[in-house]
């Protein structure tokens, strides 16, 4: 896979990564539950309007536009179906920020461009913290059955 094709499979996940956590927040019971997905949600909206600006200007320099191969993109996306309780949805979430994450990981070391690298490896650390707080998240709701305040946690790039 070339860095145009890694760019596009991306923002892929990334509008999939956002529908995921529209729909947990939709099937969860718990305020705060309910709270953090919509909060993970309006990330991912910002990252992806971000990732676009970057991805377009990458795709106008390269005069072209990549085919997204959809059976990997398969792989990178979780279904939500099914999901019946908040621990259940913290567990699909984790799972898919840690393939998001290494996916990204992977992009950023095959890159050629210093700059697709920089952005492969901006998304990495993105979904790492990501995943941090639903572990913090689900972590907390084992131990105690009381959910977290999210806002504690800092999830912009340094």
């Amino acid at each position: 896979m070339n860095e145009l094709e890694a760019l596009g499979l991306a923002l892929e996940v990334e509008k999939n990564e956002l529908e995921l956590y529209l729909n947990l927040a939709r099937k969860v019971k718990d305020k705060k539950a309910k709270n953090m997905f919509l909060f993970l949600a309006g990330q991912e909206f910002e990252h992806l309007k971000s990732f676009e600006e970057k991805f377009l200007k990458f795709a106008i320099e390269e005069c072209k536009l990549p085919a997204v191969d959809k059976e990997l993109l398969k792989k990178l996306i979780i279904n939500v179906k099914g999901v019946e309780s908040e621990v259940e949805a913290l567990k699909i979430a984790m799972e898919q920020e840690k393939l998001t994450w290494e996916f990204y990981e992977n992009a950023a070391k095959s890159a050629e461009k210093e700059s697709v690298r920089r952005v492969f490896e901006e998304l990495a650390k993105v979904e790492e913290e990501h995943y941090e707080l639903l572990k913090a998240q689900y972590d907390s709701v084992m131990k105690t059955g009381i959910w977290i305040d999210y806002q504690d946690f800092n999830l912009e790039v340094e």
